[in-house]
């Protein structure tokens, strides 16, 4: 026990001498009928005032400097103290049930608002409750049965996380960056091999167990030992891709990329949809490259994603930011690039082209409006009026038929596609429609009447 406690020494020792990173070490000793806490944090700043958070689950409280002594209240108030050093300790109780099969404490320890926890030791000597299993949101790094105890060590980073002990004895197996317990080799099969292609995510314990109700926070899940293990695995990548938001993100993003990422069918129908588009407009390696890219971000958000989407294709997108504002119907995926436009040999304004399903559309006003041509949208924009010189054409949106010098003509398929509030067509309308040869070279767009 004294090399063990040496160890954490030295290390910390080191953390220390190298930034000013608090680190907080919290042993833990079960009584029948409460858990006695100490809970030490070193890096403070010399005779500062700090405000402590203590929840009301703890009991027995008091507040001590590294030398033993009690801490100086800074005012008035019970929850304000003076650091003597760079240290304090605090040591309370915590009440638990002895006839409870199983626990989890998520609100046991004192916090300093403001205060950027990093290193983290979490120690249990166990006298009373022998025979069951500890687990907590960071890795167990030593579990030892002596001769009185059951001594468990946790070592991590961050916020002190959730705790939790059940009667049940418990398996465990380190997969990835994950902890796996379990009360039979159920473990054994689970292997998360998808968590492979996300790269570096924080780590988490995962519960197994029927003797508590299923629950998840930052750093530790629990849920039923008859979960798949596809669907464990999702749930956990979810979690993680939930994470990377500052705001949160709709459940149909996290769905369908999941799902993509899985190869599995997405829950939601707008996920399906989603999916469906990247599927539709990626290539296999594009779609796949670009999942890994999203898992692999430090942070996300609609025009992160939009960016990624354009660097796999080399070309611009809006369709997350666009799908966020637009509650519903979903706005299809196409891409957007700016090319300079060529009439005749003569530079006009550069255009935006779409590309969508393959091909290439062309804003139909101001590709005609820079053809000579006079363009009016008419009737709630479900009617264009077409016209130069004597030449004159009437075109519904949405109906495979136009008017051309007052005679009808049918189409095979409708030409126009409107996005984002404007009309396109397909290149290869305007040599059928205007006798109009429309080609995509590197330098622009050449249109030659």
């Amino acid at each position: 026990m004294v090399l063990w406690q040496w160890h954490t020494y030295s290390e910390r020792a080191i953390a220390m001498n190298s930034s000013e990173a608090i680190t907080q070490e919290i042993t833990v000793e079960t009584h029948q009928k409460e858990l006695k806490i100490s809970q030490k944090l070193y890096g403070l700043e010399a005779r500062k005032e700090y405000r402590l958070d203590i929840p009301d689950t703890l009991f027995k409280w008091n507040c001590k400097t590294g030398t033993g002594k009690i801490c100086d209240s800074a005012d008035e108030s019970p929850y304000t103290f003076f650091s003597a050093d760079d240290k304090m300790i605090f040591e309370y109780t915590v009440p638990i049930n002895e006839k409870k099969k199983a626990f989890l404490l998520t609100d046991w320890f004192v916090k300093i608002p403001g205060i950027k926890a990093e290193g983290l030791s979490i120690s249990i000597s166990d006298s009373f409750k022998r025979e069951g299993t500890w687990a907590a949101g960071i890795r167990l790094n030593t579990q030892k049965k002596l001769d009185h105890i059951d001594y468990y060590y946790f070592e991590g980073y961050g916020n002190v996380p959730s705790l939790y002990w059940q009667e049940e004895p418990l398996l465990k197996k380190a997969i990835n960056n994950t902890d796996a317990y379990t009360a039979d080799i159920l473990a054994a099969s689970l292997d998360f091999n998808k968590l492979n292609n996300i790269g570096n995510f924080p780590f988490m314990s995962v519960i197994l167990t029927d003797r508590f109700p299923e629950y998840m926070d930052e750093h530790i899940l629990i849920t039923s030992p008859q979960v798949m293990a596809d669907q464990l695995e999702r749930k956990l990548i979810a979690f993680q891709l939930q994470r990377k938001f500052a705001d949160g993100s709709p459940d149909w993003i996290t769905d369908a990329l999941t799902s993509g990422l899985m190869d599995l069918k997405p829950g939601s129908k707008k996920g399906s949809i989603v999916l469906k588009e990247l599927q539709g407009e990626l290539t296999e390696n594009e779609l796949k490259n670009y999942l890994i890219n999203v898992f692999q971000s430090d942070s996300l958000d609609a025009e992160k994603l939009d960016k990624l989407l354009g660097n796999v294709k080399g070309i611009h997108t809006q369709f997350f930011t666009m799908n966020i504002k637009n509650k519903s119907p979903l706005v299809p995926l196409y891409f957007q690039e700016e090319k300079k436009l060529w009439v005749s040999g003569d530079e006009k304004e550069s255009i935006h082209l779409v590309y969508k399903d393959e091909k290439v559309f062309l804003p139909f006003t101001a590709a005609m409006q820079a053809l000579g041509y006079e363009v009016k949208v008419l009737s709630g924009e479900e009617t264009m009026l077409v016209s130069k010189g004597k030449n004159s054409y009437r075109f519904y949106l949405n109906k495979n038929i136009f008017i051309y010098n007052e005679e009808d003509y049918g189409l095979l398929m409708d030409p126009f596609t409107r996005q984002n509030g404007t009309i396109w067509m397909e290149i290869q309308w305007f040599k059928a429609l205007f006798g109009v040869t429309a080609e995509e070279r590197e330098s622009g767009i050449l249109l030659t009447p």
